[in-house]
């Protein structure tokens, strides 16, 4: 059994304790195509001898043998690709670690996968961009209240509600889009362990080998930081909340105290002993599922704060709390996108939420300040039982109607009319958004089949068995 150099044989028990290997699998493919990039670039600048392209053959043959590559008793996926290498390839494996450490290797990994997933979680939070949009344009005109302190306090409108829940995800979205450009697609890979090598890498063909926009330029940050990580975890979690507060909405707004709206049939479930429930059951998922994405946040960080700069194997425990979070949102948006499209509003029409309409009609009609309007207005309701029709009636006025309150709001309100042309705006910005990914995605999975087929054209040209 292969195992890297050190003071002596370690038990086993202390190797599993120390063990990253069942969190390898989820970088595998990313793990082989950076050290593939790295033995090529070694061996393209004539660097090692010709015939170590025998080992780049079988790195690329590794690709899809993951199950054989860590079918064995290993530390971590290097190992076991390093023993596999050897096995497959004999002495010429040897080459892979020369100029590479594991602490640039696993960085580069750590991204390349990274920055798949967050792809995932930007298309499907564009998805749930569109159906919200699509909703909002078919209820421009039905009504419902605009709550503070959960209590009724505004006319508003489903369309005016579910535009506020784009812009939710609108504003995350740019913020991953920030991330995954300016901060995860840059490379660490040629850093070695903390300050570089004498191996004369050129860390941008190593970069662009691996369809990174750039390099990661200070080897100490590109080795021993997380913070790429660290800020997308954040970002999750601030995503994670905001869809937590839209379910307690939903959860709130479909009991029978509430009656706003019906939940589709499959997003509910029955009580095992009482018949007539509909429990929320995906939204409570939705709400619980903000709670250990924070969780996750907080032991990211928790291992991360006390540790000094360059790699520490604390890192590899905070590994652990990457990607289950970014599995996890990713559902919990397919299911919010899901109960949006097929959930039911009831229109509601509450004369109380037509107070501040009555108190604003007070000024312009008597001109009076608003304080002195809003005391009177006051005044009427306790004298008749807190009912706005009476109070009204008792000020020698008449009620105003819901749409005439819902067109006079001015910009960022529910008046249908500003409403459908922010839908509008809205469809337009996600088209562009759209487009921005595609090619962003496009481009990234371009350069990894690139390096694969340019590695095997070479090799042919080469006639490297």
């Amino acid at each position: 059994m292969y195992r890297k150099p050190g003071f002596g044989d370690q038990p086993d028990w202390i190797r599993e304790y120390t063990s990253s290997l069942e969190f390898d699998r989820k970088i595998y493919s990313a793990v082989v195509l950076t050290a593939l990039a790295h033995l090529f670039h070694l061996w393209e600048k004539g660097l090692i001898p010709e015939e170590a392209g025998s080992a780049l053959k079988c790195l690329v043959e590794a690709l899809d043998k993951e199950d054989e590559v860590l079918s064995g008793e290993f530390e971590d996926v290097h190992e076991a690709l390093e023993a596999w290498l050897l096995d497959k390839a004999g002495k010429h494996a040897g080459w892979l670690a020369y100029g590479k450490s594991r602490n640039d290797q696993v960085s580069t990994a750590l991204r390349l996968a990274l920055r798949k997933e967050i792809i995932r979680l930007l298309w499907e939070i564009n998805r749930l961009r569109g159906t919200l949009l699509g909703k909002a344009e078919r209820n421009l005109n039905v009504l419902i209240p605009a709550f503070t302190h959960l209590r009724p306090a505004q006319p508003s409108t489903v369309a005016h509600y579910l535009l506020h829940v784009e812009r939710e995800l609108s504003v995350h979205w740019r913020t991953l889009w920030y991330l995954l450009r300016e901060v995860i697609d840059l490379s660490p890979l040629g850093s070695g362990p903390v300050a570089g090598s004498s191996v004369p890498l050129d860390r941008g063909r190593l970069a662009e080998l691996l369809g990174f926009s750039g390099v990661e330029e200070n080897t100490i940050f590109a080795t021993g930081s997380r913070t790429f990580a660290s800020l997308v975890l954040g970002s999750i979690a601030s995503l994670a909340v905001a869809l937590s507060r839209v379910a307690e909405d939903l959860i709130v707004w479909s009991t029978s105290q509430f009656s706003i709206v019906r939940l589709p049939d499959r997003h509910v479930s029955t009580s095992s002993i009482m018949p007539q429930k509909r429990n929320p059951v995906t939204l409570e998922i939705i709400r619980a599922v903000a709670g250990d994405i924070l969780g996750s946040l907080t032991s990211f960080l928790t291992i991360t704060k006390g540790i000094p700069s360059g790699y520490n194997l604390d890192l590899q425990e905070a590994n652990n709390h990457i990607f289950g979070p970014l599995e996890k949102i990713i559902n919990a948006i397919k299911v919010m996108a899901d109960l949006i499209d097929d959930i039911e509003f009831r229109e509601v029409r509450d004369i109380q939420l037509l107070a501040q309409d009555v108190a604003e009609r007070l000024v312009k009609e008597r001109g009076i300040a608003y304080r002195e309007a809003h005391s009177l207005l006051a005044k009427a309701l306790r004298e008749n039982g807190w009912d706005l029709k009476k109070a009204v009636e008792s000020l020698d006025m008449e009620l105003p109607g819901f749409e005439e309150a819902i067109n006079s709001r001015g910009r960022g309100g529910p008046n249908p009319e500003r409403m459908s042309k922010e839908i509008s705006s809205r469809r337009k910005l996600l088209r562009d958004d759209i487009g921005r990914l595609t090619e962003f995605e496009s481009l990234k999975l371009s350069a990894e089949r690139e390096l694969v087929e340019r590695v095997r054209r070479t090799l042919e040209r080469k006639h490297i068995e």
